[in-house]
């Protein structure tokens, strides 16, 4: 409530939470975003609105509008230091804690933690994944990521193969919509290319930082990718090198496909002529054919960064 401080915050339900968590595991990371002021992201923060800047310590009373309180980016990286710092102090006998701070990140204990730190991720879900490969490497091989982003389980889908693990779970959603997602499963069912490919394919379609296609959903996408399976080398070779160069060696796959999305029947290989053919021959309405051949470039782009 707003008379609790930031004190009793952790002592009451941060560090219970992270204890009870280490009885069932023998290690838990905790890892907070990081807010660069030139990011894209920067952008869809602004659009938020303004809040009001309060600087945290253990006994500054948490704010009643707590909307308002998470708008401004320095309120939460001085609350997520100041979290990091709490969790170092769980003593080492319930298990090991290690936490980013920053670029850094601390730990309960004396532990080799230079796989980890510095680290330039701006955003946990892919930070997350750092994490999950230093475990492995220190020997764990059941590994479960806890988050409430669907991207969390397209980017450790796509890293599965890489990892030395035997089982990576993503546990995502809260309460009631609390779900436990195999992504081991999923990805020796998809196979290593089309594993691998599905970072770009998630990107292109449209995620947090692009926008997708009008009227085309997920499952259009997906199909259309099992229909035109030729762009699955096409997905996995920016998956794994997102470059202008590796850009323009594939377009042109990547323009078929997009072609495809719209509609399956069509021999067309260009969006341009595509967009001539469903809007005067089959009398396609603006909204339902592509993007121009210049505008499909600039989201490829964007995709690609």
């Amino acid at each position: 409530g707003p008379s609790k401080t930031f004190e009793d915050y952790s002592q009451g339900v941060l560090l219970p939470y992270i204890k009870g968590q280490l009885g069932k595991a023998q290690r838990v990371d905790v890892v907070w975003d990081v807010y660069v002021a030139d990011s894209l992201k920067a952008t869809t923060r602004n659009k938020r609105g303004k809040g009001v800047r309060r600087r945290v310590k253990s006994d500054t009373k948490i704010p009643g509008n707590w909307a308002a309180f998470l708008r401004v980016d320095e309120n939460k990286e001085e609350l997520f230091q100041y979290l990091a710092d709490r969790l170092c102090s769980i003593d080492e006998e319930h298990g090991k804690v290690i936490s980013t701070k920053g670029a850094s990140v601390v730990c309960n204990g004396e532990r080799d933690t230079s796989g980890l730190s510095p680290c330039r991720h701006e955003e946990a879900d892919t930070r997350l994944l750092l994490h999950a490969a230093n475990a492995a490497k220190c020997g764990l091989k059941k590994v479960m990521l806890r988050t409430v982003d669907t991207d969390v389980v397209v980017i450790a889908i796509g890293a599965f193969h890489d990892l030395s693990v035997s089982e990576l779970w993503v546990a995502i959603g809260a309460g009631k919509y609390l779900r436990y997602i195999p992504v081991h499963d999923i990805a020796s069912h998809l196979g290593v290319q089309k594993s691998k490919a599905l970072l770009m394919y998630h990107a292109f379609t449209g995620c947090d930082q692009t926008s997708s296609f009008r009227n085309i959903g997920k499952k259009t996408a997906w199909d259309a990718w099992s229909a035109y399976d030729e762009v699955t080398e096409a997905f996995q070779i920016l998956s794994t090198s997102p470059t202008l160069q590796a850009l323009g060696d594939v377009l042109p796959v990547l323009e078929r496909y997009t072609v495809v999305m719209y509609d399956h029947t069509s021999t067309c290989v260009t969006v341009n002529s595509a967009r001539k053919d469903l809007f005067t021959r089959k009398g396609r309405d603006i909204d339902n054919i592509p993007p121009t051949a210049d505008a499909l470039l600039q989201h490829t782009k964007r995709a690609v960064l």
